[in-house]
């Protein structure tokens, strides 16, 4: 059987009605060379039943948390390119995938593409956007260490060989930051080769344990940043880090939502 190009891969459980309004997203996509499965952890919702009357895989077992779900999807998937799509989460248009199906050629089929979201999080300075409509991100095209010290890429917006994925799954043992860990294990550790597309590609719904601050986020945080930065690097970054808090709540954020939603996301990228 020909492998399709891209492998999206949505993890449930017991979120029936947002797990529908995803597949409905992906199984929207006009892209023909793609599978779609369901990664389900014993729901007891109807979910599974709801996803396979749309014609959707549904593959039903235990997990231990959201990354043991998507290293188990993982073992299912057959497309040159995996990209995660969570429950709630969904593409921003049905031609989402022949645009990043076009750039992976562009770009020589980099280990690692990504493209640009709008999160519909709830930003304790910048709201939700324009009557809730959502924060359109852009992601910088390079990758620098302090940039990744102080943000993470939404990893509904990744596009990751599959190999990259078999050498090495997610960490169980984060329970909340494991895809910043992996992030910052493929880019400043592994360098995996990576490019950018400034193109909007999911609607992040940002309803995760991973948007909100906690104690366990913050020590998982730490541990993954300890893992890529040395001790020097950390209070560097974070002394400068600190002053740029101030500056924004106090100069750049009240200006946002003045200016054109263009620079606004340009602004929430760097």
């Amino acid at each position: 059987m020909t492998e399709p190009l891209f492998s999206i891969i949505t993890i449930t459980l017991n979120c029936a009605a947002d797990a529908e309004r995803t597949a409905r997203s992906v199984l929207a996509q006009t892209f023909p060379e793609v599978e779609y499965l369901v990664k389900d952890g014993c729901s007891t919702d109807g979910t599974p039943e709801r996803l396979r009357a749309l014609g959707v895989r549904v593959i039903v077992s235990p997990d231990s948390g959201i990354f043991d779900a998507m290293n188990q999807g993982l073992i299912y998937a057959r497309g040159r390119y995996v990209c995660f799509l969570n429950a709630g989460d969904v593409f921003s248009s049905p031609h989402v995938l022949h645009i990043v199906a076009d750039a992976l050629a562009r770009y020589g089929e980099p280990d690692f593409l990504y493209g640009d979201v709008r999160s519909l999080v709830d930003h304790p300075f910048l709201g939700t956007g324009t009557n809730g409509s959502g924060r359109l991100i852009r992601y910088p095209d390079r990758l620098s260490r302090f940039w990744l010290y102080r943000k993470m890429i939404c990893h509904q917006v990744w596009f990751v060989r599959r190999e990259i994925y078999a050498a090495q799954p997610f960490a169980t043992d984060y329970r909340i930051l494991a895809d910043y860990a992996y992030l910052l294990d493929m880019v400043l550790h592994r360098r995996v080769r990576y490019a950018h597309i400034t193109h909007e590609l999911a609607i992040f719904d940002g309803g995760g344990t991973s948007t909100r601050s906690s104690p366990r986020r913050d020590a998982e945080r730490a541990r993954a940043l300890a893992s890529v930065y040395t001790l020097w690097e950390r209070w560097l970054y974070e002394t400068v880090f600190g002053g740029m808090r101030w500056l924004n709540r106090t100069l750049i954020y009240p200006v946002i939502p003045l200016l054109p939603e263009r620079l606004r996301a340009r602004l929430s990228g760097l």
